[in-house]
């Protein structure tokens, strides 16, 4: 009767939960390091929006969307290579938003981290700004950013444009 009731019990711990998805990036062939900024496939597109009556009068913009998924991770082939590498997130801010000639530096523009696992921050106009600093191989970093035109200058009416690039590696 006691070896009926531990089976029970054993057969119960480990049933799957319903809806449960439970996924494994620590380690294992291959290596690799992946970036998620966004949608799962193309380049997501934010957009400010500032009316002609708010311009450069230091009322932030949210953007939309109003929450950017950012994802980075790098798996190893092995848990001894995991624990004892780190990988980083970085941006490139450094070309400037533009409509025609005229220009909105990335330094206006800021974000706020829904989790704070990926950092709130500012762009600084860097080819080169960490947004975080190392992290363990073993794990995978998500986040969602909401951006913010900072509206702290006066510009010409118009449509600006501008990309930032993210990377993650192992340094």
């Amino acid at each position: 009767m006691r070896s009926l009731f531990l089976i029970t019990l054993v057969i119960f711990i480990f049933q799957p939960i319903a809806h449960a998805r439970i996924i494994f990036e620590g380690w294992g062939p291959p290596a690799e390091v992946r970036i998620r900024v966004g949608a799962a496939a193309g380049i997501t597109t934010v957009t400010h929006n500032v009316s002609a009556t708010n311009v450069g009068d230091g009322t932030p913009v949210a953007g939309t969307p109003n929450s950017i998924r950012i994802e980075a991770s790098a798996r190893r082939a092995s848990i001894l290579a995991a624990l004892f590498t780190n990988f980083i997130v970085t941006v490139d801010s450094s070309t400037p938003l533009t409509n025609g000639t005229d220009i909105i530096p990335f330094t206006d523009i800021s974000w706020t981290a829904r989790d704070g696992d990926i950092p709130s921050g500012n762009f600084t106009g860097s080819p080169a700004q960490v947004i975080l600093s190392p992290t363990s191989a073993i794990w995978r970093v998500l986040d969602r950013h909401t951006f913010y035109y900072n509206n702290t200058r006066i510009v010409p009416y118009g449509t600006y444009t501008g990309r930032v690039t993210y990377t993650v590696s192992v340094p």
